[in-house]
């Protein structure tokens, strides 16, 4: 059923009508996505990743049709369109000109090779071997080069590919935003790593991220949490267990997350689950009368990821979350006697390490820096896929001190790169910048800031329209202000 009551321009109802059939093949790809990061058998992969290659070109075929083009090409030169209207021709123009660009053969390659790729990742990691991994990485890069060059690019190819995830970003953007930050975040983390209390705190014999924790009572802890956040959850929300964690959407009445489950370090899995929440609310929040048009759902991934580290950071390491929650962290370790001091301290430790995603706050960004410079490189073709490995090494050593151990904690630890996604790093660090300005927006704005601000509008607006819509001005300074009150206070400076 078309939304009338939001949609009355002629033209715009009957792209509309016409989109249902592309709304339904995204859904059918999205589940097929989901199932291979879940409950999809290992054998199944290449009847899988066929599948998916097909329907993504019969999606280009569809997108391509002449009565779809022409209809585009009169709503976009007539006037009079609301803001929803002009977010729908805006979303199917971008995706036009994407599937105009690329070759149909292309499309289903890319599909295959990812879909084979994750599963190839996924036992590299099992074994530590970078080596069983690294043929498909280079043909994803190579491929990603190649796409770049059809869609074509300004300054550098990198640039085509940070634009897929977030509309006009460029290299030229993301650069100088890492200078900025790149210097106040190794002083806050010098001044930190100087403090008495990280001495006394790295003396510790057995630190909290060492105790084991049970994992069917983790499972309950994970669930009581999205149940209070989420009172629905069970009926329009679910979480499973995956390789990586992940959100997935169908729309905001089927929204599906996942956590991973280890035999230490239970905030990991918890902080994951908080995490992938942030993106599903911004989903499950998109208004009911944008369902099955283009722009349902989470707008740019810099806002889809503020959204995250926003319920992350602010929300799932802060003293009241662990205050409401402390009885149940105390029956999931194991031996612990949990207080909301140790608790508190252990969600916001600071201690370089070589994994992303157990990375504090003033370190995760030394890791998105890592893998923009190895990206930008592999596309310029500045980086020999010969040297990967290494280089990945060295820099990890170059920012953050260490050299992983294994391949599974260094190169090979994100599952980013086998689904195709290069480009995508880089939104981490916007994102969670942008989070501490929706936090300050928050603490004097009313109930349900979120939900009336951002997600109601979905993909409606870009991010620098949304920023404009809500009198905000992009501003680095705000999150770095905040890491500094946050943490002089942690570590007494």
């Amino acid at each position: 059923m078309i939304p009338s009551k939001v949609f009355k321009n002629p033209t715009i109802l009957k792209i509309l009508d016409y989109y249902k059939n592309l709304w339904a093949l995204s859904y059918t790809s999205a589940i097929a996505h989901w199932d291979l990061e879940t409950y999809m058998p290992v054998k199944g992969s290449m009847a899988h990743g066929q599948a998916l290659g097909r329907l993504a070109t019969i999606r280009q075929k569809m997108f391509l049709d002449k009565v779809f083009v022409n209809l585009l090409l009169k709503a976009d030169a007539q006037g009079g369109l609301s803001d929803q209207e002009r977010g729908i021709i805006r979303i199917l123009n971008r995706e036009l000109k994407f599937y105009e660009k690329l070759p149909s053969k292309f499309i289903e390659d890319f599909e295959n090779l990812t879909n084979t790729a994750t599963i190839i990742w996924r036992e590299a990691k099992e074994k530590n071997d970078f080596n069983i991994f690294e043929k498909p990485l280079v043909k994803i890069f190579d491929m990603n080069r190649q796409m770049a060059e059809y869609l074509g690019y300004k300054d550098t190819p990198y640039d085509a590919l940070l634009d897929q995830y977030e509309e006009g970003l460029t290299s030229n953007k993301v650069g100088p935003f890492f200078d900025e930050i790149y210097k106040p975040l190794k002083d806050l983390l010098n001044k930190i790593t100087k403090s008495i209390k990280y001495q006394i705190q790295n003396q510790r014999v057995r630190p909290l991220q060492t105790v084991k924790y049970d994992k069917a009572k983790m499972a309950k802890l994970n669930v009581k949490v999205l149940k209070t956040f989420w009172p629905e959850y069970g009926k329009n929300f679910r979480l499973d267990v995956s390789s990586h964690p992940f959100t997935t959407s169908f729309g905001n009445n089927d929204t599906r997350i996942t956590t991973w489950y280890h035999k230490t370090d239970f905030g990991r899995s918890l902080l994951a689950v908080i995490h992938e929440f942030g993106h599903a609310l911004y989903d499950m929040q998109s208004a009911d009368e944008l369902e099955m048009t283009p722009i349902a759902g989470g707008s740019s991934l810099v806002i889809h990821e503020s959204q995250s580290r926003f319920w992350e950071n602010h929300v799932g390491r802060s003293r009241e979350f662990i205050e409401k929650f402390l009885p149940d962290m105390q029956r999931t370790v194991h031996g612990s006697q949990l207080t909301v001091d140790s608790v508190y301290a252990y969600f916001n430790k600071v201690s370089a390490g070589t994994l992303r995603v157990e990375a504090d706050e003033v370190t995760y960004h030394f890791h998105i820096m890592l893998r923009f410079e190895i990206e930008k490189g592999l596309i310029e073709r500045k980086i020999k896929s010969s040297e990967l490995r290494d280089y990945w090494n060295a820099k990890t050593k170059e920012y953050l001190g260490l050299e992983p151990k294994t391949d599974s904690e260094g190169i090979l630890q994100d599952i980013h790169w086998s689904g195709g996604s290069v480009g995508y790093f880089p939104t981490y660090s916007l994102g969670t910048f942008l989070s501490a300005q929706w936090a300050e927006a928050i603490k004097v704005g009313p109930s349900k800031w979120l939900q009336k601000h951002i997600h109601q509008f979905g993909s409606t607006y870009t991010l620098e329209d949304l920023l404009r819509k809500n009198k905000i001005k992009f501003d680095p300074t705000v999150n770095l202000k905040y890491l500094q009150d946050k943490y002089s206070k942690i570590y007494d400076f």
